[in-house]
């Protein structure tokens, strides 16, 4: 499993920027990375479909399996590695689109290689696009001659040992006698195949004690498949995966948690208590996303969403104080002239509001239960449950931040909102609707990029970066309303903040908002929320052309596709799970148009080109983590 950790970013009209610090402070200079491969994989949109297995080519067949099987054979031949192995990690039929995603892993002799991934797109048989980071057949064979001698060690002890080095690269020590009283057991995974346990650790290195060890391969940056454990340890603000060679180097680092900023909303259409004010909400489940409600005996949780108060921090939450709603009215005092932890029902009511409101908008765009979603029942019985989301209002394991942790399909995402304290009295983020968008969304990012059960896509460089540009662009479509025009702009986390989070506001102008592609190459946009930023603005400029173009819809959960907002959210939806995984800038891109095209065949292309052209991303732009971008301001000749 995987979750990504996210720190706020607070920038000022000087551009210079404030890292919010993790209260972990051994950790909190610890960055995210992974081999940068010498061979990058290519997105590939092709032009001429390519036919899968006859069967199939009607596109008739309801059977998953076989269109996963046939993708699996596709894969095989256009990247030279035999089905055996390639291993399927997921795999679903979007709803509305009728496309079916297959993602699948690079596998040595059972166990999976960690950076070696792909995803095939198949729609009526034949696949749309695809991608693959596979290491070459020589590695695969060279590394299946050399796992006899891993084999013969003590697996139980080598564990330890990875976990250790884990611990002193993230800077916590874990001396002998500490490993020596750890339990080490087998479990049965999830996915299939089994994992180590290792329990009883000592220390604060491991939120609950426990740490999770696997083995597998990773692809080091030449294309060599170096044998590793992948180690999984939960702190109070990170949820590490790493990924430990022989000789005790972290060879690969992600962190599950992702943090952002506060955005909070009274109803959908009121974004913070600058903007308006509460009022009495009647029966606001969407009766296809939420079937039975979303109250489960009288109280702030459900199917989708756990909402309760952890102002001490830490890993409890089942039986923190949750407001139990009196003949199912939530209805509780709010003064915002007192602290937040006098009005802390009022915060949880709202909490448990707005994950509820993301929960069902997204599964009307298509994040739903197939799609790794959050959910404990998952109605359909497709994909894994139990796995609502843990939103904790008013955590008292930080200020000035928010965060959300997104580990695999069957496992619960942690959201944790905080108090911001530059203002008297203080301000909660959980009254401020974008925040809280922004940290959902990066739940809906991680599990649609790569597919549900792989949460190490969005890690860092370009791909990290986007999963907090995402997170900005939804919040900014929810602010949306008839009265906004492209000359408007916006700011992010003003209430819980009292001023901009970011550089700039998100703009149409150039002067007001002077990013660009080439932005990505500057010394200063090297952190994953500054290379969101760009990504954000450049998506802005894509929204506003859809809506001058089609129009704008009221009401997002009316899904009209005809209007420009509307189109926007499903574009950005469909596009990640269309994408490679870690993807680039330009990745994501053609994965928007090519969604685009599978949605209206077309219709919208010049828009889209041109808004991405103002931005120096047009057809000939070049570049991505590690290399110089090349801006091109030109949009297709056909437009």
């Amino acid at each position: 499993m995987r979750i990504s950790s996210l720190v706020f970013v607070l920038a000022t009209a000087t551009a210079s920027t404030l890292a919010v610090s993790s209260s972990t402070a051994s950790s909190g200079n610890v960055k995210p990375f992974r081999p940068m491969l010498k061979s990058k994989p290519k997105f590939t949109v092709y032009k001429n479909p390519v036919a899968l297995d006859d069967k199939l080519v009607d596109g008739k067949t309801e059977d998953l399996a076989a269109v996963g099987n046939a993708a699996a054979e596709f894969m095989s031949k256009s990247s030279g590695i035999p089905t055996s192995n390639i291993r399927i990690t997921s795999s679903y039929t979007d709803a509305a689109s009728g496309i079916t995603h297959v993602y699948l892993v690079q596998t040595v002799s059972g166990k999976d290689v960690a950076n070696s991934v792909a995803n095939v797109n198949v729609a009526k048989g034949k696949v749309i696009s695809s991608s693959h980071s596979f290491a070459p057949l020589a590695s695969v064979t060279q590394a299946a001659h050399s796992m006899a001698a891993a084999e013969s060690e003590d697996k139980s002890e080598s564990a330890k040992k990875a976990l250790s080095a884990l611990a002193k690269h993230i800077g916590h020590g874990l001396s002998d006698s500490d490993l020596g009283q750890a339990k080490v057991s087998t479990v049965d995974s999830i996915q299939g195949g089994q994992y180590l346990l290792i329990e009883d650790i000592a220390g604060d290195l491991a939120l609950d004690g426990n740490a999770i060890a696997e083995q597998s391969y990773i692809q080091d940056s030449q294309g060599q498949l170096v044998p590793a454990w992948r180690v999984n340890i939960e702190q109070t603000n990170h949820w590490w995966n790493a990924h430990v060679g022989a000789d005790g180097k972290v060879l690969k680092l992600t962190d599950w948690y992702a943090n952002s900023e506060s955005y909070n909303v009274y109803p959908k259409n009121v974004n913070s208590p600058s903007d308006g004010s509460r009022k009495i909400v009647v029966d606001p489940a969407n009766k296809d996303a939420s079937p039975k409600g979303w109250v489960t005996e009288g109280s702030t949780y459900g199917n989708n969403v756990w909402a309760q108060s952890n102002p001490n921090g830490g890993s409890t939450w089942k039986n923190n104080h949750r407001p139990a709603g009196k003949d199912g009215v939530f209805d509780y005092p709010l003064d915002l002239t007192k602290q937040p932890k006098t009005y802390v029902d009022a915060a949880i009511t709202q909490l448990f509001y707005t994950n509820n409101l993301m929960h069902d908008l997204s599964y009307v765009y298509g994040f739903d239960e197939a799609a790794g979603n959050f959910q404990d029942v998952n109605y359909s019985g497709k994909g894994a449950g139990n796995d609502a989301v843990i939103a904790n209002a008013q955590d008292g394991s930080g200020t000035n931040n928010a965060n959300f942790a997104t580990p695999p399909d069957g496992q619960r995402p942690r959201m944790r909102m905080y108090v911001w304290t530059q203002t008297s009295p203080y301000r909660d983020g959980d009254l401020e609707q974008d925040i809280v968008v922004h940290e959902y969304s990066h739940g809906i990012s991680t599990r649609l990029t790569g597919g549900p059960a792989n949460s190490d896509c969005l890690d860092s460089g370009e791909s990290g970066g986007m999963g907090e540009g995402w997170g900005d662009a939804i919040s900014t479509i929810l602010r949306l309303n008839a009265t906004h025009t492209h000359s408007t702009d916006f700011i992010l986390g003003g209430y819980s903040y009292n001023k901009s989070i970011r550089r700039y506001p998100y703009s149409t102008s150039l002067r007001t908002n002077p990013s660009t592609f080439k932005f990505l190459d500057r010394s200063d946009y090297r952190e994953v929320h500054d290379i969101g930023e760009v990504w954000a603005e450049i998506i802005y400029e894509v929204l506003w052309a859809l809506i001058d173009k089609n129009g704008f819809a009221p009401d997002l959960f009316a899904r009209d596709l005809a209007k420009g907002n509307s189109l926007m959210l499903q574009l950005l939806l469909d596009g990640m799970k269309l994408q490679p995984c870690s993807p680039s800038f330009l990745d994501a891109r053609d994965a928007i148009l090519q969604a685009e095209k599978n949605l209206t065949g077309g219709k919208n292309q010049c828009a889209i080109w041109t808004a991405f052209a103002k931005r120096g991303m047009g057809p000939s732009a070049a570049g991505s983590d590690g290399y110089t971008h090349t801006e091109d301001f030109w949009i297709p000749d056909e437009c």
